[in-house]
């Protein structure tokens, strides 16, 4: 039965170990080139994350000011207005009832 590489004695595991190490250094560096390559362009995603974010939400702001009132809405609106008039007439009604005063005669300067 062939022995693993792993399980080879101190003799034929310095090679093995070696290129093991040599393995993941490599991987080890080529991470880390990739990460600080990637962080410039990441910066950038994020300030272009953010932005559209922004630009989401002032779209979102003008579609709500666009937007045509609910049934509730209406419905409150009306209320309040028949509030409104009922008020205004009752205030009419009071001035009408009312005499209005007669303005005093100003005297004559001689």
């Amino acid at each position: 039965m062939a022995k693993n590489a792993d399980q080879d004695g101190p003799e034929g595991s310095g090679g093995a170990k070696s290129r093991a190490e040599q393995l993941r250094s490599a991987v080890e560096g080529a991470f880390g080139a990739t990460a600080q390559g990637a962080a410039p362009v990441q910066k950038r995603a994020q300030e272009l994350a953010d932005e559209l974010v922004g630009a989401a939400s002032r779209v979102r702001d003008a579609l709500e000011e666009l937007r045509p009132p609910s049934p509730e809405e209406l419905d409150t609106l009306r209320a309040q207005v028949d509030a409104l008039e009922r008020r205004v007439a009752e205030l009419e009604g009071a001035a009408a009832a009312k005499p209005k005063p007669k303005p005093k005669p100003k005297p004559k300067r001689s």
